[in-house]
């Protein structure tokens, strides 16, 4: 299946002069990009002399030659007029502490540079809506990252991040987050509580895992997981209610998709090319009469297929003191008196699964019935629903979850809603 590709994190930051077009067109005048231009054939201090003269709010100081940020524009008064700062592909190391001076700050843009870190002041920017400082040399995040609460829309692409501070959840005006060609080998679930956030895009780094709480994001439209070492995906993915598009091309490790993805737009090329053994051993393998492979989420310990459809239906005590919780969970209240358990006394691995079961069931008529660690599974193409399914032979199937056995035959026979 070909779709735009979002493999190239410089694609996908916002590049200053497509900024300016667009600006221009917003404001319906061409001053924005005239003031660019201008900038560009302009020393540094005459765009801040010219600033500070007329109240420029905008500034565009790329391609300066620039090793710090100029200490005169956080004096004032030029400090209290910026509302947008451009400084693509200078010499910059370091971000001042002070940073925080430029109190109407809306926009910094700091691509292609070499800073190493960003200091914690930089929540001081309290009005910031927009922060990209990929092609850098990040190797960290400062916690206070999660203070920004104007932010909206946060690039990090192309540095060396080997993880995200959990205190990126904080940001619940977060629409966007780029954080392509770094590291990471996990996400923090605490990022699943931001939930404005409209497009994830997390390509090339080394995740394993996406965390079962993605389902909880509600406006999420796209995410993104192309190149990383994915060995299973959530199972209710699919469920998300604004989710349209979904690409995880070359991950190795990855030998199925979530049914509940049946309708969406999927990119899964160059998928399952790693030989099965070499995935973790907290995979279960699922094996189809049709000879397909897949590892299930490491939270099922049990597993049966239509080949098993002669043992018995027995679940395990763990899996049913689970669904008996969880059932008491969502009773009403004057109910609850009849049982009592305190969900904070569990391991915190089992107080996740209640709050968020494995998957539900797929069976048609609304089964819907929690998944915790035992499930029926079924693995299949659907060429007619995914083209890319039907036209090359090499493409993962999708794996099916049920809840009994008799869901599983439901499920085989009326895979789709009629």
């Amino acid at each position: 299946m070909n779709h735009p590709n979002p493999n190239n994190g410089n694609q996908r930051s916002l590049d200053s002069n497509v900024f300016l077009f667009s600006l221009a067109q917003e404001t319906g005048c061409r001053q924005v990009t005239m003031m660019a231009e201008d900038h560009e054939f302009s020393s540094v201090d005459d765009i801040i002399k010219d600033a500070t003269q007329y109240g420029h709010n905008i500034l565009y100081m790329n391609y300066k030659g620039l090793v710090e940020i100029p200490r005169n524009l956080l004096e004032t008064p030029i400090c209290d007029i910026v509302e947008r700062l451009y400084l693509k592909r200078n010499l910059l190391q370091t971000v001042p502490t002070d940073i925080g001076r430029l109190s109407r700050l809306v926009e910094l843009y700091l691509h292609s540079n070499s800073i190493a870190n960003l200091p914690k002041e930089i929540s001081n920017l309290v009005k910031l809506e927009y922060l990209d400082v990929s092609c850098n040399m990040l190797q960290s995040i400062p916690p206070s990252i999660g203070d920004l609460q104007s932010l909206k829309k946060l690039h990090l692409s192309n540095n060396e991040l080997t993880k995200l501070p959990q205190e990126i959840g904080n940001l619940k005006e977060l629409v966007s987050l780029e954080v392509v060609n770094n590291k990471l080998t996990v996400i923090p679930t605490q990022l699943c509580d931001c939930l404005a956030l409209k497009s994830l895009i997390l390509d090339r780094n080394q995740l394993r895992e996406l965390p079962r709480q993605l389902v909880n994001m509600t406006y999420l439209e796209e995410i993104s997981a192309v190149g990383n070492k994915l060995t299973h995906m959530p199972a209710d993915m699919g469920m998300m209610p604004s989710l349209k598009s979904v690409y995880i091309d070359s991950n190795p490790f990855l030998y199925s998709v979530p049914f509940s993805l049946w309708n969406k737009q999927i990119g899964a090329n160059g998928c399952h090319s790693a030989d099965v053994q070499q995935i973790s051993e907290d995979s279960r393998l699922v094996v189809e009469m049709d000879g397909y492979v897949t590892p299930v989420p490491p939270e099922i310990k049990q597993v049966y297929t239509l080949q098993d459809a002669n043992q018995p239906d027995v679940p395990s005590l763990l899996d049913y003191c689970l669904k008996v919780i969880y059932r008491y969970k969502n009773l009403k209240d004057n109910d609850k008196d009849k049982l009592y358990v305190d969900r904070t006394s569990l391991p915190q691995y089992l107080a996740d699964l209640l709050h968020i079961p494995t998957a539900h069931c797929l069976a048609p008529g609304a089964c819907e019935k929690p998944i915790f660690t035992v499930a029926f599974a079924r693995v299949f193409k659907l060429g007619w629903a995914q083209q890319w399914q039907n036209t090359n032979p090499t493409a993962i199937p999708f794996l099916g979850l049920c809840c009994s056995k008799q869901c599983l035959k439901l499920f085989t026979r009326f895979p789709v809603p009629v």
